[in-house]
């Protein structure tokens, strides 16, 4: 040391200290980055750990608005269950499985961050259902008539039995509760037991409704409006096996004479 100079000993203390600061810094930057991938790593586990566990699963299911279709064939279209990985499972995708259905008008689904999925659905108007070489078909309000498998048969017969309607006849129908589905009510339907055709001399497109009660309910096709009032004159009714005339112009129920329809039917049916 006794050869360097002022200068040069002082440049040696400085390239030190650079050397010791370069050191330090990059102690530092091992340590963060260290620090880094741990937090990485127990992110990536934390996830890992939260997907295979119960965690990530659906913890609650609930619909509403539906009547043909049970809970769980809702769960099915829509493609969830309770194995169901809730953040792999996007709401439009339930809904899309849902929308394409025949019998489904509309769905709304609700997720919230706790596991729980709520659908919301508006079923089709289902007028009632027929039987073709023992099938079952359902006809909606919108003509169509839909087809249901073996073990949906039970629903169907949930709603009123169509008979003795040609194809015109039905469309017909059809046409005329889809005019007024939004003032009939699913529980009244429910409530019929079957619709027959009934022709009189005075209009053509006529109907015999059948309730499960034992009463009984005459009027135009266009009368189904008027179904919606049924509780309410039920209420006022004395006796069994009653009779009632629909009226949908003025939007009412007469109590009628059976015999005067039934007498009505016989003289057309003798021309």
């Amino acid at each position: 040391m006794e050869g360097l100079s002022k200068e040069e000993l002082l440049y040696d203390e400085r390239a030190e200290r650079l050397r010791q600061i370069r050191a330090q810094r990059q102690r530092k930057m091992r340590k963060r980055r260290h620090i880094r991938n741990f937090f990485l790593l127990a992110l990536l586990a934390g996830i890992v750990l939260y997907f295979v566990s119960d965690l990530s699963k659906v913890h609650s299911l609930s619909v509403s608005g539906n009547f043909f279709y049970s809970d769980e064939e809702i769960y099915a279209r829509a493609g969830v269950s309770y194995e169901t990985r809730y953040l792999l499972k996007p709401a439009f995708l339930m809904e899309g499985g849902l929308q394409n259905d025949e019998l489904i008008d509309s769905v709304e689904i609700q997720k919230d961050l706790s596991g729980v999925i709520r659908i919301e659905v508006k079923e089709k108007l289902i007028v009632g259902y027929l039987i073709k070489e023992d099938r079952y078909y359902l006809l909606t309000s919108e003509g169509n008539q839909v087809e249901v498998d073996e073990d949906q048969q039970a629903s169907a017969r949930r709603f009123p039995l169509l008979s003795g309607f040609d194809e015109d006849q039905l469309s017909a129908l059809a046409a005329a509760f889809d005019a007024v589905k939004d003032q009939v009510d699913i529980d009244v339907l429910s409530r019929i037991s079957e619709i027959l055709p009934y022709q009189t001399s005075f209009n053509e497109n006529m109907m015999r409704v059948v309730m499960r009660d034992g009463n009984t309910l005459y009027g135009s096709y266009e009368a189904g409006g008027v179904l919606q009032i049924y509780e309410s004159v039920l209420a006022k009714l004395q006796g069994n096996n009653v009779c009632l005339y629909m009226d949908e112009e003025n939007g009412a129920m007469s109590k009628i004479s059976c015999s005067e329809f039934q007498d009505e039917d016989a003289s057309s049916k003798e021309k």
